[in-house]
């Protein structure tokens, strides 16, 4: 997308950046310029900060995409910040995900709730925003993130969140614990399948990373309780196969970047052990 596609409206009170550089977290500089001009078959999307003015808490950022393209937006957050987000879109074939530092998603093309979610954030640092459209459409996208890390009170009460359900009009997300460290999977000596085992539950996740390279196809069977979900996290943070896709038992996905890949796993109902086994074959 052009740079003239794109430009920043900025309001508020507070000042987030003073909060997040005062944690640690690199705070937005400059103004949103686009830098991208979407990715589909192309490659990654470039991606665009999203840019709090100096006393404000909300941004917003405009542009078009069509078939193909993907446009990329980051902001960085502080764990317990509550982020959110309007989308005005100009179709309904227009959608949006959220994925965090270290995945999985949070909110994807197949949340119901596109156009006003809210959402506590779980961990300190970089947040993703991808912006895609299986037809030519203009957006503007309103992001509000006040200082305070204290939780919002819900307009209505609130079902225990998995961390990726659709917004619930009113209610917070992002409560259950966030997986701070993943298990690297290990390939014996000759073998390009690997198979780890976890205990997980509506307050449990596991995490999982594998080495891997461009144009690899990786299978990941998933087998345990049968409301068990993953997701998969390439190394730029692009979800490739989130908790909402329609098959959670033996996916193969093809990657497209060689690096560090993630493989969250969860079960929002049932408490049980999942076993993940991942097949990599040699290129």
């Amino acid at each position: 997308m052009s740079t003239q596609h794109r430009k920043v409206v900025t309001a508020g009170v507070l000042t987030a950046a003073a909060l997040l550089a005062g944690a640690g977290v690199a705070s937005a500089a400059g103004p949103v310029t686009g830098t991208g001009t979407g990715s589909g078959a192309h490659g990654v999307p470039a991606a665009t900060v999203i840019h709090f003015a100096h006393g404000a808490t909300a941004a917003s950022v405009k542009g078009t995409v069509g078939p193909g393209e993907d446009d990329r937006y980051v902001f960085d957050a502080k764990a317990g910040q509550t982020a959110s987000f309007h989308l005005a879109r100009s179709t309904s074939a227009q959608t949006w995900t959220l994925v965090g530092p270290t995945g999985p998603a949070v909110h994807d093309a197949h949340s119901s709730r596109q156009s006003d979610f809210t959402y506590r954030l779980p961990e300190t640092g970089r947040y993703y925003v991808d912006i895609v459209s299986t037809r030519p459409s203009s957006y503007r996208l309103d992001l509000s993130i006040p200082a305070s890390t204290k939780p919002a009170k819900p307009t209505k009460p609130a079902k225990p969140s998995t961390g990726t359900e659709p917004g619930n009009g009113g209610g917070v997300h992002g409560d259950l614990p966030v997986v701070a460290e993943a298990t690297k999977i290990d390939f014996p000596a000759g073998r390009t399948s690997a198979s780890v085992t976890a205990k997980v539950g509506p307050a449990d996740r596991a995490a999982y990373t594998f080495e891997a390279k461009a144009g690899q196809r990786a299978r990941i069977q998933l087998d345990g309780s049968s409301t068990g979900t993953f997701a998969l996290i390439a190394p730029d943070g692009t979800p490739l196969h989130t908790t909402k896709s329609r098959n959670q038992s033996d996916v193969t996905v093809k990657l497209p970047t060689s690096g560090l890949y993630r493989i969250d796993v969860q079960d929002a109902v049932h408490t049980g052990t999942q076993q993940v086994t991942l097949t990599l074959p040699r290129r």
